[in-house]
């Protein structure tokens, strides 16, 4: 298991990107979830960072470890506002753009992508 601290910054995400796809990278026979990884983990994070601490500034920790075959975990941690983006409601994808509601796709994508999403919030505290 291994875990990268950065601030929640969108200058992070770059870094965050690497890390998740360079851990990916050192499992074998998972190199087929790259892209998958990469666009959930960079919904989730951006949620993170737009959203978790509107008040200023605070960190994200990012730990990414195998599963088992075919399996690769990725946890997004802060510790600011709750805020679960899998309940946003599903977008309209009979609306054209530019005429629906802006956001949510993103997240709608990781929805179906991954085979497990899940949002814990424990009141701050580290369980």
């Amino acid at each position: 298991m291994a875990t990268l601290h950065l601030p929640a910054a969108m200058e992070s995400l770059e870094s965050f990107r690497s890390f998740v796809l360079r851990e990916l990278g050192r499992e074998k026979g998972l190199d087929g979830l790259a892209p998958q990884a990469e666009l959930i983990s960079e919904e989730i994070l951006v949620n993170a960072i737009n959203y978790a601490y509107p008040l200023g500034n605070g960190e994200i920790e990012v730990e990414c470890m195998a599963e088992g075959p075919e399996m690769f975990r990725v946890t997004v941690r802060d510790w600011g506002v709750p805020l679960n983006p899998l309940d946003q409601p599903a977008p309209d994808l009979t609306t054209e753009v530019g005429n629906g509601r802006v956001g949510g796709l993103g997240i709608y994508l990781a929805k179906q992508m991954a085979s497990r999403l899940v949002y814990e919030y424990w009141d701050g505290a580290i369980p």
